[in-house]
């Protein structure tokens, strides 16, 4: 096969993970395929010549973004550079909506062939733009059966492969050789803090985790608190805030799944984990605050009963969700409690999630995705030698 050239843009922790396993997917198709693009350490690992580290930008919401706003068009102004200097055969946008729909217009201004993985959930927000925008792309890869229906509907070409996450969420070590290796006491109740990977989400819900954490250690002796990090970026702002609580924490390093497979319940941010969570079974209360005028907007535009991914496809509360003024410490920890003092309702939980991950699809959907993407990239190559 002759080399194709495939320009990747990921500008937070959950694409960074589903590029790199993309890249991986792709080699083993086209190994003299090369890749460029904007992302984090795990792409560099598969072989992505990143151009700037952007994984430590994720935000929700006009104010919390605008600190980056100069970064990010110092990051357009470059991404423009490669797609007219360097005029990859496709361009893959991973998630991270307001930055890729401005990459969307340079990339066919250039006439470059756009595909569009884990995509804007239109399903969630009357998003006329995004709608607008997907017709426009030559494909869309969706990981929901609802999100292709609803991209279909609007007039975008679409191939569904299922959740990338089927094939990635795969504890390296079993339940007794974990808690020995993080030197945990099983008969013991363990608990996950799941803060999420954006820096806002660190300070909004890292202190409030931890403040639970103390109350729910005064009133039950022995519990073992797990907080996992989501990437290395971060670490030393976490280990701030952890240090600064007094609260006792075992931080974790590289074993999000880990943790999750060995907890009895987790306190955990809205987002890609709780999906991550569902796939292990894991009970959860799911938790999420950010900026006033953020929740606001947010609670006048998104049209869904519930905030939580194994809530929606459910369609009905699975898991228990404390949202911007329900979730402080006193009311979690009452929560927390009452959970770990009632097995019945955990094993409830556990048996909800495992339906929901049934409408996932199969295993196998990044290298559908991959052959997806080599289609598009194989039928318009030929234009730009």
């Amino acid at each position: 096969m002759s080399e194709l050239r495939i320009l990747i843009s990921a500008a937070e922790v959950s694409g960074d993970v589903h590029a790199a396993n993309l890249v991986k997917a792709i080699k083993r198709i086209n190994p003299h395929t090369r890749f460029v693009g904007i992302g984090g350490e795990r792409m560099q690992k598969a072989g992505v010549d990143v151009r700037s580290i952007t994984v430590h930008m994720g935000t929700i919401g006009l104010l919390e973004g605008v600190k980056y706003y100069p970064s990010f068009l110092k990051i357009r102004s470059m991404m423009k550079k490669i797609l007219l200097q360097e005029r990859p055969h496709v361009l893959i946008l991973i998630d991270s909506r307001d930055f890729n729909l401005s990459i969307i217009r340079l990339a066919k201004k250039f006439a470059i062939p756009t595909v569009y993985y884990v995509a804007p959930p239109v399903w969630a927000w009357p998003d006329r733009k995004g709608k607008r925008v997907a017709r426009t792309l030559d494909r869309i890869i969706a990981i929901f059966p609802f999100e292709a229906e609803v991209y279909r509907e609007c007039g975008a070409k679409v191939t569904f492969v299922g959740h990338p996450l089927l094939d990635i969420v795969k504890p390296s070590m079993n339940k007794e050789e974990t808690y020995h290796k993080f030197g945990l006491n099983s008969d013991r109740f363990i608990i996950g803090l799941l803060p999420g990977s954006r820096e806002q989400e660190i300070n909004n819900l890292l202190p409030l985790m931890l403040n639970t954490a103390g109350k729910v250690s005064k009133r039950l002796k022995d519990v073992q608190f797990l907080l996992p990090l989501a990437s290395p970026v971060f670490k030393d702002r976490i280990m701030k805030i952890v240090n600064k609580s007094n609260v006792s924490v075992k931080i974790i390093t590289n074993g999000v799944y880990e943790v999750m497979n060995i907890s009895d319940l987790l306190i955990i941010s809205s987002g890609t984990a709780t999906l991550e969570a569902s796939f292990l079974g894991t009970p959860m209360v799911i938790v999420y605050r950010t900026f006033l005028s953020t929740w606001l907007i947010g609670t006048i535009l998104i049209k869904l009963p519930y905030l939580g991914l194994p809530n929606i496809l459910a369609n009905k509360m699975i898991v228990p969700e404390l949202l911007q003024f329900q979730a402080k410490p006193g009311r979690l920890s009452n929560l927390v409690l009452e959970l770990l003092s009632h097995p019945r309702k955990l094993e409830k939980m556990r048996i909800e999630l495992k339906k929901i991950v049934k409408k996932l699809g199969e295993p196998g959907a990044t290298d559908r995705a991959a052959k997806a993407i080599m289609e598009v990239a194989s039928q318009r190559s030929l234009k730009f030698e």
